[in-house]
């Protein structure tokens, strides 16, 4: 299961007629954890993240999720508050859809249905994921871990090298492995002065995905 979707399975032909189209600027907050289940979001365009909030305002990032996906969709089905937080990682584009009307479209067909559990394994999955990364690792793991699926959800390949073709800041990396960015910044650097990775822009070259495998497989069996 990868932290950080960038594409899901969902065409926005489905949506559009049925919910309210939105823009919002990078840093909204869509929703909060227990808060009433108001709406469905369907993502036209940006990256939302979800996250936890603790009693003094700590957060615990859970999964990124991007065009052609959902969020909102996980308690539609049994109780009426939303499970988690999210928030705009970018300039966001989305189709804000009323719970009810989410229901009864994904109800009327058997394809939406399926689309909607799979939606939600998705999810349930990387919280699983995100708990053995937590509970059984250390940053400079959990860095590698992710830079391991980007390169192998997004990447473009030429050897053993291969080019992570989606722009990401330290920032949002530190929010997907639950770190601060300095932290990330740390081991992005030692990354690169042991040649395993270069900087091009905001987008990154693993120049062995081999080597940088042998530093989290045996580990994390991903």
């Amino acid at each position: 299961m990868n932290l950080w979707v960038e594409k899901g399975m969902w065409e926005p032909d489905i949506f559009k007629q049925k919910g309210t189209l939105k823009s919002y600027p990078k840093g909204t907050c869509l929703f909060m954890e227990d808060q009433p289940l108001s709406d469905v979001y369907f993502i036209l365009a940006g990256r939302i993240r979800a996250y936890l909030l603790s009693p003094s305002g700590e957060e615990r990032h859970l999964f990124v999720v991007g065009a052609k996906s959902l969020i909102g969709e996980c308690n539609v089905w049994t109780t009426k508050i939303y499970p988690y937080s999210a928030a705009a990682s970018t300039n966001i584009e989305v189709i804000r859809i009323p719970r009810a009307i989410f229901q009864e479209t994904v109800r009327a067909s058997p394809s939406l249905f399926e689309h909607a559990l799979q939606s939600m394994s998705q999810k349930q999955n990387a919280l699983l994921v995100q708990t053995q990364l937590m509970s059984f690792s250390k940053i400079e793991e959990r860095v590698m871990f992710v830079l391991v699926q980007l390169a192998e959800t997004f990447g473009e390949r030429t050897g053993d090298c291969v080019f992570i073709t989606i722009p990401f800041t330290h920032l949002e990396l530190s929010q997907v492995v639950g770190s601060s960015r300095v932290s990330v910044s740390n081991v992005m650097l030692s990354l690169q002065e042991k040649g395993i990775v270069s900087k091009v822009n905001k987008q990154y070259l693993i120049h062995s995905m081999d080597a940088l495998k042998l530093l989290t497989y045996d580990k994390f069996n991903v």
